[in-house]
């Protein structure tokens, strides 16, 4: 029950259900989640270490707020895991693996086409988009920073999905996901850690509402892309 209660609060804060900066009580979380205080309190505790939620005394229970300072952090810490483990792919994948998950990114692009404006099919992608970073950093087969990558990624997927992205711009991240993957199928850790930085930096702009959102795919243009 408890784990149950916890996975269902965290699913109702990453659809967007719960939105960022939301004011709730126990009370109310008990009556969504059609689940006894006992459990609601624990998973509540969980969620306040993993820092997606605040708890005030007299004022409630706070969803993290979207601020920009909060965003920034958040990217920056992501940039710092993910182009270690991007340099440690190229380095030390096979050939297999790397077209294995070529493979993945391109049936997500396949079910994106055949059902452009099913919702369902934009969330089952959009784990899909998460997994592929997290396979990067699970791949150096390190639990602490597999673990602390997962709390930020945690943090960075609330505030994204309460801003409506990433679901919009889904087929043009597994592009530039491809655009990644091509960089370590010709094993140049270089043009790989800049076509990520660069898909990481373009998320950031979106979150923060500076960089206008894109519906077409379009893919990276710099010199060295075959």
């Amino acid at each position: 029950m408890r784990a149950d209660v916890y996975d269902q609060l965290k699913e109702r804060l990453f659809t967007g259900e719960l939105r960022a900066g939301q004011f709730v009580s126990q009370r109310e979380l008990t009556s969504l989640l059609g689940a006894t205080l006992n459990p609601v309190r624990e998973a509540i505790r969980k969620l306040e270490v993993e820092g997606l939620i605040n708890v005030y005394a007299q004022k409630g229970i706070q969803i993290i707020e979207a601020g920009p300072k909060a965003i920034n952090d958040a990217y920056e810490y992501r940039l710092l895991l993910e182009l270690s483990a991007i340099r440690h792919f190229v380095a030390t994948a096979g050939d297999e693996k790397i077209r294995a998950t070529v493979a993945e990114v391109e049936s997500s692009l396949t079910l994106l086409a055949q059902s452009p404006n099913d919702r369902n099919v934009r969330m089952t992608v959009l784990d899909r988009d998460y997994q592929f970073h997290r396979g990067l950093i699970d791949f150096q087969g390190n639990e602490i920073i597999s673990n602390h990558y997962r709390l930020n990624a945690a943090r960075l997927r609330l505030f994204r999905i309460n801003l409506g992205e990433p679901l919009e711009r889904l087929d043009v991240a597994a592009t530039e996901h491809l655009d990644i993957l091509d960089a370590c199928c010709k094993r140049d850790p270089d043009l790989a850690v800049h076509r990520l930085a660069q898909h990481i930096e373009i998320s950031r702009e979106h979150t923060l509402g500076i960089r206008p959102m894109r519906s077409q795919a379009n893919r990276f243009t710099e010199v060295g892309r075959g």
